[in-house]
């Protein structure tokens, strides 16, 4: 009876060990498989690398106009084309067309060349701003922001609704890699990074809603 028991438990604990093996098995599969999967999901994200140096421009007086002084509209002398709007940290600022003389942070929140429009489709739009304590620091608050915060455009009468997925850093050397879903509307933001004067941050927000 006894040897009968140590027999039957000795093919007891072959099955468990041999059940465990497949769980252990099937586990590293399925690690290996979701790999796969965010790799893949990483690689089809745009790489976009912009041309931008917030430092440039500090030679310049911040209150000298630049030649050729816009044409005066109902947005007043910048003519702005639209509007950037982060409700959590009360930011709302225009921005002009890339051909503006105003289109420049020492001024303005800045149109950065390579933006496409809201209206385009799948496409990002592109902004910069300073940060710190200065009249034109428009970006001085957006460290404060959290993933899930809102930002808004107007752009042609029409409202576009973003939300805030992702914040990285780069290194300040006048160039900015933008990484982005290609399917879906983006709003980049880019500003110094938060007391660091060797960085920028960059701040990426997807549309949720356009009306």
């Amino acid at each position: 009876m006894l040897r009968n028991l140590s027999k039957n438990a000795k093919i007891t604990i072959s099955i468990l060990f041999a059940f465990m093996g497949l769980c252990l098995i099937g586990y590293t599969h399925f690690e290996t498989m979701k790999v796969k999967v965010f790799d893949n999901k990483n690689r089809n994200l745009v790489e976009q690398v912009v041309e931008f140096d917030e430092d440039a421009g500090q030679e310049l007086s911040l209150v000298e106009d630049p030649e050729d002084t816009p044409v005066v509209s109902g947005n007043g002398r910048y003519d702005y084309i639209g509007y950037l709007k982060v409700p959590e940290i009360n930011l709302d600022k225009g921005f002009t067309s890339l051909e503006n003389p105003y289109n420049y942070v020492n001024y303005n929140v800045q149109l950065i060349k390579g933006s496409d429009m809201p209206n385009v489709k799948n496409g990002n739009l592109i902004l910069a701003g300073h940060n710190g304590t200065s009249s034109v620091g428009y970006f001085n608050k957006l460290h404060n922001l959290n993933l899930g915060a809102t930002a808004q455009i107007e752009y042609n009468n029409k409202t576009y609704t973003y939300k805030l997925v992702n914040i990285y850093n780069v290194v300040k050397d006048g160039t900015v890699e933008i990484t982005r879903d290609p399917n879906v509307k983006t709003l980049t933001l880019i500003t110094c990074t938060y007391q660091s004067k060797t960085e920028q941050t960059v701040f990426i927000f997807e549309l949720i809603n356009e009306g």
